[in-house]
């Protein structure tokens, strides 16, 4: 006897065509729904009884908490309709991700993992969640960065967020922090002056303690140190460019090309007698000044802007006596 199988019947799926199921000659395991349609055929379903065993298949995954492939089939109120085992169930806005989505439609027609976290057979009720499986392999991401820690090493991380005593850094799952005293070299005063949110930076790790729930990172100490900068390419008698970065009642601090900073003691600012270096300078102002000193116990410098007025005065005087010489030369020549 023939029997047929009407489309609405071959599955739950409405995109799918029936050549995409079978072949000419397939063996198919069918659900009797009418033994006679009134013109001598067999009414039959595959989808009927591919939903008794989906329900029964469902039951089990649910019980051993097992994962499952489900296709969205479009977002509605409150969530997504997806189809799990060719079986319509909802996903709720709140189990999609572990990050908050905007706009669901961007899920239609795409396959995710879920977990099944509320089944009743009974009332045809299945909710499920990829935000389950998401956590998940997070977690087990987590466990495995914590046993590749190791201090010292240096790894890659991405600035999540910004505070006034540092900053905190994604570096795979798990969150660092940068105290702001590890940010510089250079004392700074929010985290801002070193880094952005978002930045993508390599970071070296301090300290850690899995208990608490901490990490300590350091920047700084992956970069070059500015004092052996300074070192390596200034002497005493140099003259640099530099930015005022603070004033004190006793001098004025500069900030040089390598990072460092020196002093301009009140007495080396100008020949004329000054007050208070406010009188004369201010922050953030760009200066030429000369070393004067080096003390590399102390890492301390010694600047002068003094000291160039000395030298400007001088060079003027070369200037014009250079010109009188280049005038009485053009005479002699004139009167030959």
């Amino acid at each position: 006897s023939d029997g047929i199988i009407n489309r609405e019947e071959l599955s739950n799926d409405p995109d799918v065509k029936p050549r995409d199921l079978f072949q000419e000659g397939d063996e198919v395991e069918v659900y009797i729904v009418k033994v006679d349609d009134g013109e001598g055929n067999v009414v039959l379903s595959t989808k009927r009884l591919k939903t008794i065993k989906s329900w029964e298949e469902l039951d089990r995954i649910y019980k051993d908490d097992e994962r499952v492939e489900c296709k969205v089939l479009t977002d509605v109120k409150g969530g997504l309709s997806v189809l799990v085992n060719d079986i319509t169930g909802f996903m709720p806005a709140s189990q999609i991700s572990v990050k908050y989505i905007d706009d669901l439609s961007i899920y239609k027609g795409k396959t995710l993992t879920a977990k099944l976290i509320d089944f009743d057979r009974d009332k045809k009720r299945i909710i499920l969640s990829s935000r389950k499986v998401e956590k998940e392999e997070l977690e087990k991401k987590r466990e495995e960065l914590w046993s590749s820690l190791e201090i010292g090493g240096i790894i890659p991380g991405k600035v999540e967020r910004l505070t006034n005593f540092g900053a905190f850094v994604d570096i795979g799952g798990l969150d660092g922090l940068i105290h702001i005293s590890d940010l510089s070299w250079n004392r700074i005063n929010h985290p801002s002056e070193a880094i952005n949110e978002g930045d993508e930076i390599q970071v070296q790790i301090l300290d850690f303690n899995k208990e608490k729930n901490r990490i300590s990172l350091g920047l700084k100490q992956i970069l070059p140190k500015p004092w052996d900068l300074f070192m390596r390419n200034r002497r005493v008698g140099d003259i640099v460019l530099g930015e005022i970065v603070s004033l004190l009642d006793f001098g004025a601090f500069v900030r040089l090309e390598e990072g460092v900073d020196g002093l301009i003691h009140v007495s080396q600012i100008s020949k004329e007698h000054v007050n208070k270096p406010s009188d004369e300078l201010k922050i953030g102002q760009q200066i030429q000044v000369k070393i004067i000193d080096i003390d590399e116990k102390d890492e301390r410098i010694s600047l002068s802007i003094k000291e160039l007025e000395g030298k400007e005065e001088i060079d003027e005087t070369e200037a014009i006596d250079n010109e009188d010489i280049d005038v009485k030369v053009e005479d002699i020549i004139k009167d030959k």
